[in-house]
């Protein structure tokens, strides 16, 4: 889908299949979203109520995958 506007438009073109499939991808996205936003909050509370140092967190981030979601600064640019 190159097209962002073919996208877009409604398509007789899918068939049942292709739309359970991309139906079950986007519920898959919204349970891994909600998922990393549990994980990130649970960080900070341990972080907040000093169950873990800033380090602690961070690499506890690393772990999870989830350290690009945060920002400490500005951005280097090149």
């Amino acid at each position: 889908m190159t097209n962002i506007a073919k996208a877009l438009a409604p398509s007789q073109e899918d068939s049942s299949g292709e739309r359970d499939l991309m139906l079950s991808a986007l519920r898959t996205a919204s349970a891994r979203t909600k998922l990393a936003t549990n994980v990130i909050e649970t960080i900070g509370i341990n972080l907040r109520q000093k169950a873990v140092n800033c380090e602690q967190a961070m690499a506890w981030l690393k772990d999870e995958d989830l350290l690009h979601w945060i920002d400490l600064g500005p951005e280097v640019k090149q």
